[in-house]
């Protein structure tokens, strides 16, 4: 009866019911898109959430990775742990609570399917997504025929069409990978953060710090540059500056030895000059200027922080918001290649339709072959960043910005050098060369192209001929001195990060984000805080491979032989366990002096970084806002934990204010439908 009813079952399954497929997005917003370019598709709303049914097929979005890692088994904080599992993300993040609802409708499609489609993003990151979600919610092998992939750069019709025409079989090979650098990531971030917050909270230094496996070499990088300027002895020297007059116009010229480290060489050249000087040498030479490379992910990020002051993770995720409305193409790419099958002429001939864009398309329309200046950096999976053509609906502020360099970069890649003249002239006073530089901008060419983005720094020189004798006006002694290296800006440390191979094109803005929020790092122009010094410090002496640069990039390595089929992941995953237990081992050794070395830091970094308030009532100290474990705010004193006085404060959002009219201490703004002030200071005559 039994093997009736199973057979009954199956044939009722193959036979009388009409099986579908199941097209799994990563976001609400790229399903709609590749439902409408399937065909004409029936919007139906479940758990308040839109899923298309197109023909035979169900098209279902995701919001990116709705599972995630997870320690088995609950109970006190405890390192080195390497026992975890994939939950779905709601389990191991509150906020995350909305993912709830998209995991219930894939698992109430997926039973209604025998095949399955991962129409993520096709990278490691999209792969991971819709490899768990078939395994997990799905209940299939990914490996499977019955799962496909979607292929595709851009989320155009044609290029969704395309992709689901020819559709491939899961990226066994990227999947592991992903799932391996989650695996590692988590090993390093759990445990090694753990480490250091226990330490820190066992020496009375209540905060939650973290370092990871790019982390702690991203933050070693900040900091022996910030050494490097804190130890920078600045050196005088002396430069000579002769200024001639020319008609009207005056020409500024240094003397040919360049930096005299004596004042008095210095002062004996100038009293051997003369108040005239005569054009010994001129010489004009072209040099062209290339046209730049399409845009990758760092460039862009790097350009556009350059051009229009947006930092890298803000770029990063506007692109990604320009190519989920089919406005450009796929953002995480390491690519500066723009292949010749990409229909150059048709993105034109879409941009033209823009009257911002119209002349300079033409122009390039006009030429009889379109050819970009491709970079050597290459992607497997994608092209270049590059716009689609599609006209932007409700783009405004800074995603049209991005849009607008993106295109004009586009644009510019396809245009013929530019030209630029360079005058060099010597002057003669007494034998004593000086020489003057100009630089003229001839022809623009792709710098037309790329608009206001293409700066060039023209210096003008008069009309001169060799012999002609000029009116010395002044000599100038110049006292300069040596200076430090540059600091650090979020875009140059990205580029930096990407030189080194340090992480990855995706996360390496992430990485520095996570920096800020825990207190190493402050400013535009990266300074690292006494905490961050300190706990890069404290593990080179203690526990100098969580800094390692060589070790992590071995592991980067592994993770591309693990993608091109090389290695096991499993090999991988072992070697990081022994890496981390070893680590782990030396940290526990010193965890005490470790913890106090930490918090004494910490307290200093606060000190820095919060506004003192007014001073403490009980002691010596001043009063700052503080978190505490459980991450509510209260007022306590920096001299903590000498002095324990604090203040409560109510929920909400916090907003420090101006002083109190009554009292020197200021006034805190609970912000909210109805907004009310109240002064910090409890003995505040307006509260008697």
């Amino acid at each position: 009866e039994k093997r009736f009813k199973f057979l009954m079952k199956l044939f009722l399954k193959k036979f009388l019911y009409k099986m579908s497929t199941l097209i799994i997005t990563e976001k609400p917003s790229v399903a709609r898109r590749i439902a409408n370019s399937l065909g004409n598709p029936e919007s139906i709303k479940r758990n308040g959430i839109y899923y298309y049914k197109v023909g035979n097929n169900f098209v279902v979005p995701s919001v990116g990775h709705v599972f995630a890692l997870r320690e088995k088994g609950t109970g006190v904080w405890r390192y080195p742990v390497f026992d975890i599992d994939w939950v779905p993300i709601y389990k191991t993040n509150k906020e995350s609570k909305f993912a709830r609802d998209y995991i219930e409708n894939i698992e109430f499609l997926a039973r209604k399917c025998d095949k399955f489609i991962n129409a993520c993003d096709y990278d490691i990151e999209g792969e991971v997504i819709g490899y768990n979600i078939i395994r997990f919610l799905c209940k299939t092998d990914p490996l499977k025929r019955n799962v496909q992939r979607m292929k595709f750069s851009t989320l155009t019709r044609d290029s969704i069409l395309n992709a689901y025409n020819n559709l491939e079989y899961t990226n066994k090979g990227m999947a592991d990978a992903g799932i391996t650098r989650h695996t590692l990531d988590w090993f390093w971030g759990i445990n090694l953060s753990r480490a250091l917050t226990i330490a820190v909270r066992r020496a009375k230094g209540y905060t939650t710090l973290s370092t990871g496996r790019v982390q702690g070499p991203a933050l070693r990088i900040l900091v022996t540059r910030e050494e490097l300027i804190e130890r920078f002895i600045p050196e005088k020297y002396w430069e000579i500056e002769m200024v001639s007059l020319k008609e009207k116009g005056e020409i500024s010229s240094m003397h040919i030895n360049g930096r005299f480290k004596k004042k008095e060489s210095a002062e004996k050249i100038i009293k051997k000059c003369g108040k005239t000087a005569t054009v010994k040498e001129i010489k004009r030479t072209e040099s062209r200027i290339n046209a730049p490379h399409p845009f990758d992910l760092t460039t862009l990020q790097t350009e556009a922080y350059s051009k229009l002051r947006i930092n890298p993770a803000d770029t990063q995720r506007i692109a990604q918001d320009l190519y989920t409305n089919a406005y450009i193409s796929y953002p995480r790419t390491s690519s500066q290649q723009l292949p010749i099958d990409l229909n150059f002429k048709n993105i034109l001939k879409k941009l033209s339709a823009m009257p911002e864009y119209k002349s300079e398309s033409k122009l390039l329309l006009s030429k009889k072959t379109l050819k970009p200046n491709n970079g050597k950096k290459k992607d497997p999976a994608h092209p270049a960043i590059h716009p689609t053509g599609e006209i932007p609906k409700n783009v405004t502020g800074r995603n049209r910005a991005i849009y607008d360099l993106i295109v004009r970069r586009f644009m510019a890649t396809f245009g013929d050098p530019a030209i630029m003249e360079k005058i060099n002239v010597k002057l003669d006073n007494n034998d004593e060369i000086f020489v003057s530089d100009g630089t003229t901008l001839k022809k623009k060419k792709w710098m037309e192209l790329y608009g206001k983005y293409a700066k060039v720094d023209e210096k003008y020189l008069p009309d001169l001929r060799e012999g002609e004798k000029l009116r010395v006006k002044d000599i100038n002694l110049l006292e300069k001195e040596t200076q430090p290296p540059k600091r650090y800006t979020m875009a140059s440390i990205i580029r930096e990060l990407e030189r080194r191979n340090l992480g990855t094109k995706a996360t390496r803005s992430q990485i520095i984000d996570t920096l800020f929020k825990r207190g190493y790092l402050s400013g535009k122009s990266i300074e690292v805080t006494p905490l961050g010094k300190n706990v890069v410090n404290v593990l080179k002496k203690y526990c100098p491979d969580v800094l390692s640069e060589k070790l992590t990039r071995e592991f980067e390595e592994d993770m591309k032989r693990i993608e091109e089929g090389k290695i096991t992941s499993n090999r991988v995953i072992e070697k990081g366990k022994k890496v981390v237990t070893k680590i782990c081992n030396e940290f526990k050794k010193n965890e005490a002096i470790i913890g106090m070395e930490l918090a004494t830091s910490l307290k200093t970094t606060i000190r820095e970084k919060n506004k003192p308030l007014g001073e403490c009532l009980k002691c010596n100290g001043n009063l700052v806002l503080r978190k505490s474990r459980y991450d509510r705010k209260f007022i306590g004193c920096d001299n903590y934990p000498e002095c324990t006085f604090t203040i409560s404060l109510p929920n909400g959002r916090l907003k420090i204010s101006n002083k109190c009219k009554h009292c020197n201490y200021l006034t805190i703004t609970v912000q909210g439908r109805r907004p009310w002030k109240i002064c910090i200071n409890p003995e505040c005559p307006s509260k008697k």
